[in-house]
């Protein structure tokens, strides 16, 4: 445990992605001093691009803060123990047959909570006011004025309870929404919550919501999990927002019913290819809203909330503590 006083700690930023995700030095060691209250001091912190690796570093280091991780490379890092994707989506890395034996790896799960909240808030309130369908008037020219009740006692239904479902459920309760959850292990009362379902309730729960929200991480058992018949199970009116993976969701089987005008409208922030190229149907699907993968990440302190997660766990490390979280490969997150 040693070297967790005194890790070298190898930061890969990629050079292709917003410079809002990147880490610096400064703000792992200002995480790793609060969190420990000193008693984590890095030999070394590098931090390079993946383009220009330091192969040296790269080779000696304990522990590797990354947002894509090079799989290959990483065989390569003899001396690592710790693993820290800075996103919270880790289903491209698995099976870690990869991985050296030893090495644990840690997502970014709960980094987005702030922002998903307000997103989430933000996104169901248009669905439940049928602003995709207002937008498509306005372009009409057409004066629609359907009135919209309070969304006092309308029910949200969430899939996926974790943090990124569990900080818009609590938002969404604020504002008088009746939320459900699915989770994989239902357990007691969770904030913002009124039930928490497993999935084997999903069919029951599917025609009593008139929002359904997708925030769960994409698995083996999540994968194609809202097809058709599960979209379509819906009421007549029902909106749909998606902020978690595309993969979890049959966009066909959502753009027709959305065409027959079965559902009223859909958000959607994630696609299987991004950017979304000008040919995409989803552009010009009637009621269906555009978002370019936006909802979760907060330029101001996205890469902090990260070093956060590596900081604490260390720190945890020291008092023996539980860490937080560790990406179990039988789970998929």
């Amino acid at each position: 445990m040693e070297w967790c006083t005194t890790p070298r700690i190898y930061v890969e930023n990629r050079r292709d992605r917003d410079p809002a995700y990147g880490m610096t030095e400064t703000l792992l060691r200002t995480a790793l001093s609060r969190a420990s209250a000193g008693r984590v001091t890095p030999l070394w912190v590098k931090v390079a691009c993946d383009d220009a690796r330091d192969a040296a570093a790269w080779a000696q280091a304990d522990i590797l803060v990354a947002g894509r991780l090079d799989t290959a490379a990483v065989a390569q890092m003899k001396n690592l123990k710790m693993i820290q994707c800075t996103s919270a989506g880790v289903e491209g890395y698995l099976p870690l047959d990869w991985m050296p034996p030893g090495v644990e790896l840690f997502n970014a799960s709960g980094a987005h909570a702030a922002k998903v909240s307000a997103f989430g808030a933000m996104a169901v309130m248009m669905l439940h006011e049928r602003v995709p369908a207002r937008i498509a008037a306005q372009n009409r020219r057409r004066w629609d004025r359907t009135l919209r009740p309070a969304p006092r006692g309308q029910h949200v239904l969430i899939y996926g309870a974790g943090a990124l479902g569990g900080a818009v459920a609590e938002a969404l309760a604020s504002l008088g929404f009746h939320v459900t959850g699915v989770a994989r292990r239902p357990t007691g009362p969770r904030p913002g919550f009124a039930e928490i379902a497993g999935p084997d309730d999903l069919m029951r729960l599917l025609p009593t919501a008139d929002i359904l929200v997708v925030s769960a991480p994409l698995t083996d058992e999540t994968r194609g999990r809202f097809g058709l018949a599960e979209l379509r199970s819906l009421p007549p009116g029902a909106g749909v927002l998606n902020i978690a993976r595309a993969g979890l969701m049959d966009y066909t089987a959502l753009a027709d019913l959305l065409e027959e005008g079965h559902l009223s409208g859909a958000i959607l922030d994630v696609f299987e290819t991004e950017p979304l190229p000008p040919d995409a149907r989803w552009w010009t699907v009637p009621n269906l809203m555009v978002f370019p993968h936006v909802s979760a990440d907060d330029p101001t302190s996205y890469a902090s909330a990260c070093a956060s997660i590596l900081a604490d766990n260390l720190a945890a490390m020291l008092r023996g503590a539980p860490l937080r979280n560790h990406v179990d490969p039988r789970l998929g997150y």
